[in-house]
């Protein structure tokens, strides 16, 4: 296996074990920041940072398989990994990026809340480095226009079924923060959606942007 293969499955490797205990964290509530918005159980599943960092969890474990595959019988990682890699690192760079610029400033707990225990991994220790990761020490075939558009398919689904969330739940022309956790929607619905198609457009922006940053490396 090649210095560059062994980097890329030795970060493979400790993504996963952050995403399995942070979700442990998560799931059973050891040192959980109180916020306002509080969810127990199957219902975290709402948030998209969780989301995010599950399914880089799952991306690396598929990635550590056949990378250790490609090395037995000189099989590559196959397309679909590759994607799944690809669009969950979408996910955590618009998953720091909102949590960095919007969510930390707006959170009556403090800034740094943001970043503590299980949180640390989910906002920043897995998104950067997933990023390192997949900039610099991953494999992957060119990746085309269309397959960008297929990088934000999952951020596009969860800014969709936000934002029906949103609209379903308006009482006297408010959300209740238990139903607009990203409190998108507390200055006016308008709002929420302009929120939505801004974090929509740095998916893409952030699609293309590694795109064109994997294939020069080519």
């Amino acid at each position: 296996m090649e210095k560059k293969q062994k980097i890329a499955l030795t970060m493979n490797i400790v993504i996963f074990l952050m995403a399995i205990v942070g979700c442990i964290m998560c799931f059973a509530e050891i040192f959980v920041v109180q916020t306002k918005v509080v969810e127990h159980g199957i219902k975290l599943l709402k948030f998209f940072t969780l989301q995010s960092n599950i399914l880089a969890g799952v991306a690396s474990l598929f990635y550590i398989i056949f990378l250790i595959r490609e090395n037995k019988t000189n099989k590559a990682v196959p397309t679909t990994v590759n994607m799944i890699k690809y669009i969950a690192t979408i996910d955590l760079v618009i998953t720091f990026l909102v949590v960095a610029l919007f969510l930390g400033f707006i959170t009556d707990e403090g800034y740094f809340s943001m970043y503590v225990n299980a949180n640390f991994f989910f906002h920043f220790a897995i998104p950067v480095l997933n990023l390192i990761s997949f900039l610099f020490f991953e494999n992957m075939p060119n990746i085309t226009i269309k397959q960008t558009f297929i990088g934000i398919i999952h951020l596009a689904l969860y800014s969709i079924f936000y934002l029906i969330v949103v609209l379903t739940h308006i009482q006297n022309g408010v959300v209740a923060l238990q139903y607009d956790w990203y409190a998108f929607a507390q200055k006016g619905l308008g709002l929420a959606f302009v929120c939505a198609f801004v974090v929509l457009g740095f998916g893409y922006l952030t699609a293309f942007l590694l795109s064109k940053i994997k294939n020069k490396k080519h």
